[in-house]
């Protein structure tokens, strides 16, 4: 999505706010906040989904199925740096994370008891990184480059209409919170 598009952002919420209505289904949207895992740090969210009866529920329950975004702040703000002349050998190096940690996800959901989801997903998270080396007492930029995680994140939800609350763990974010209405 390219942020400085003026239609980008409204053109990706109207296509949230349709995705339930494609599925046919009751709909759902929740606010996320996650604290700890791998990124260590807090993370914010949204995700947006659909409820329906389906067949092939084991015994005839509901499913859910949802789409989500998160943003981690990872940000370390790295100091500027320029690229070293050749030859040079850092007497050692330093990683910054340059920017957020921006996660899409996918999650499915199988109702348990009535209105009690267990919800498992897996998504992909990105991550710039710049590398600095230092020189006696000039820093130099060494490299700068994407990292790509998968990841995991499993969970249990409490819904009926007007409320979605639920409680579960991601690989990247840690342990989530979230909360959200149902329509």
């Amino acid at each position: 999505m390219n942020i400085q598009n003026p239609y980008g952002i409204p053109i990706f919420i109207a296509f949230l706010l349709m995705f339930p209505v494609c599925l046919h289904a009751d709909g759902y949207v929740i606010g996320t906040y996650g604290i700890g895992g791998k990124i260590s740090e807090p993370s914010y969210g949204m995700e947006i989904g659909g409820v329906f009866l389906s067949d092939l529920h084991p015994t005839g329950g509901a499913l859910s199925l949802g789409l989500g975004v998160s943003v981690g702040d990872t940000d370390e703000n790295p100091p500027d740096a320029t690229i070293p002349p050749s030859g040079l050998t850092p007497s050692y190096v330093l990683e910054y994370n340059d920017g957020n940690e921006q996660d899409i996800y996918m999650s499915l959901g199988a109702e348990l008891v009535p209105a009690l989801f267990m919800v498992a997903g897996v998504g992909y998270a990105t991550q710039d990184v710049i590398t600095l080396g230092r020189y006696t007492d000039t820093l130099y930029r060494i490299d700068s480059e994407t990292q790509n995680n998968v990841t995991f994140l499993f969970g249990l939800r409490y819904l009926i209409e007007g409320l979605n609350a639920g409680l579960g763990f991601d690989s990247r974010r840690g342990v989530l919170v979230n909360i959200g209405i149902a329509f």
